[in-house]
């Protein structure tokens, strides 16, 4: 047997030699040729200091503006800036498949149970994807259209208040809270409640603030998944959280009155809960109750966050540039819109999309590369040999500010680009805007986030001016995958009353 000390020293010597041959395999490689951070070259822990400082698209944008199309960010790990390579990556039939680091985001011990954002396998995402995609379609969307509404009044209220008593608020903080009370009307016909007093409601949005940055880090050191689920689980973390104990106890709801009523009508504007546990009831061997459970849960994770940042995008740019808000209020007074719009309604005004896709170009919701692994046998990418497995990205706010797509004014907010560039110059733009994904993996949330703001943002704009407390610098974001603004900080002002259908 061994002496303890020698015992000791093997546990220490042994994973640090192991290290150290690793960063000198890493520093050696045959892919020297690429540029990007030295520490890049040899170690991820370049990658996760950019990730934990929360700024990571920032300093992207940056990289490929001094260093070219094609960036190391951590070993084998590379981030991509050319608009040719968008198809090949992730257009439809694309043979590079979702890279690893998805897997952090899959907090089961049953790696097949996963959700359409985290299933890696192209034939098991497509149909997952087809069980539910009739339920998000721009058609189902119009009957949701009252649950909108509701929690438009709702906000409304809360603005007109904050108008009276000229509080300071968290803009940012306030429209996800409209988010996040409009999917829960679209799931399950009942609002969590945020609207109410503007609070979290039971830490939910600090929550999936922490989740959004555990799992981006853990899916970067994969191998630690196992070990930070174990940990969750005696924390209790994975059946104590508030938000899962709203969704159960809404499954297990509908799931008892469907049985009490024992009928199989569900109408159109049936909230989404009804129509996955109807097609659950249909056929239990294709819908299983993990699907009904994935479905509702990626509805709010995602839905919440990403419409509420996409909103503060647009008040942000729209509240910050005079001329556009002219422009902006000119075209809806114009229309004469119903009060609140109806979703066809705003969709026919061509200035008003065109600043909603301004502000989404400027501020996308994702901030980390979109990796995927190169397939078998290695593939050129921009002129560059990549083996297999690699992994290969573009971050949306990198090819949102490409000068050669969008102009030498890409890092300008202006909403008119979409309206005057040429034919060609147009469909360049709309193949390099991938605000939403791209290809099969576009996400399937997006008519609910469209539908969301398509209402609420000319509400907004119609009768209340923001006055932006720190509008001379940027909007100040966080980036854990989702881009979020922080310390978003507004007062508001109610308008003169304008003219509207309806009123």
């Amino acid at each position: 047997m061994l002496p303890a000390k020698t015992v000791l020293a093997l546990a220490v010597l042994t994973p640090l030699a192991f290290y150290t041959v690793r960063l000198i395999t890493n520093l050696l490689a045959s892919d020297r040729d690429i540029p990007g951070p030295f520490w890049a070259r040899i170690t991820k822990l370049w990658y996760l200091r950019q990730m934990i400082k929360g700024d990571f698209h920032e300093t992207n944008i940056e990289l490929h503006r001094k260093k070219g199309s094609i960036i190391r960010v951590a070993p084998n790990h590379y981030s991509l800036n050319d608009p040719e390579c968008l198809k090949t990556v992730y257009g439809l039939g694309s043979k590079y498949i979702k890279s690893t680091w998805y897997d952090g985001w899959n907090m089961r011990d049953d790696t097949t149970l996963t959700s359409l954002f985290t299933e890696r396998d192209p034939k098991r995402h497509a149909a997952n994807r087809r069980k539910v995609a009739n339920m998000y379609t721009m058609t189902a969307m119009t009957a949701y259209e009252p649950f909108v509404d509701s929690c438009i009044d709702l906000l409304r209220k809360q603005l007109d208040r904050a108008s009276s008593s000229l509080s300071v608020f968290d803009l940012g903080h306030w429209s996800q809270c409209y988010a996040f009370d409009v999917i829960g009307e679209i799931t399950f016909g009942e609002r969590f409640g945020f609207l109410d007093q503007m609070l979290d409601v039971n830490n939910i949005i600090a929550t999936l603030d922490t989740g959004l940055g555990a799992s981006s880090y853990i899916g970067l050191y994969i191998w630690l998944r196992p070990y930070f689920i174990k940990a969750l689980r005696i924390a209790g973390s994975l059946t104590n959280d508030a938000l899962l104990v709203f969704v159960t106890r809404h499954i297990n709801t509908g799931n008892a009155e469907k049985m009490l009523s024992g009928s199989d009508t569900i109408e159109s504007h049936s909230p989404m809960l009804q129509k996955f546990l109807q097609a659950r009831a249909a056929n239990p061997d294709h819908f299983r109750e993990w699907d009904v459970m994935t479905n509702v849960l990626s509805n709010i994770g995602a839905g919440s966050d990403t419409t509420g940042l996409s909103l503060s995008a647009v008040f942000y740019y729209v509240y910050t540039n005079p001329g556009v808000l002219q422009k902006l209020r000119e075209e809806l007074e114009a229309a004469d819109l119903s009060d609140p719009p109806t979703f066809k309604e705003a969709q026919r005004l061509p200035y008003f999309q065109a600043v909603i896709k301004e502000a989404l170009r400027m501020h996308p919701g994702t901030g980390f590369p979109i990796f995927r692994e190169v397939p078998e046998g290695g593939a050129v990418i921009s002129g560059h040999y990549f083996p297999h497995k690699a992994n290969v990205g573009v971050n949306c706010w990198v090819i949102h500010r490409d000068k050669e797509v969008y102009g030498a004014d890409a890092d300008v907010f202006r909403p008119e680009r979409w309206l005057e560039a040429s034919e060609d110059r147009r469909k360049l733009m709309e193949r390099s805007y991938i605000a939403f994904g791209l290809g099969s993996r576009t996400c399937i949330g997006k008519n609910i986030s469209l539908l969301e703001m398509n209402k609420l943002l000319p509400v907004v704009i119609r009768n209340y001016d923001v006055e932006i407390l720190d509008k001379d610098r940027s909007l100040q974001s966080c980036n854990r995958w989702f881009v979020k603004p922080v310390n978003f900080m507004v007062r508001v002002h109610k308008r003169a009353s304008v003219s509207a259908k309806d009123k």
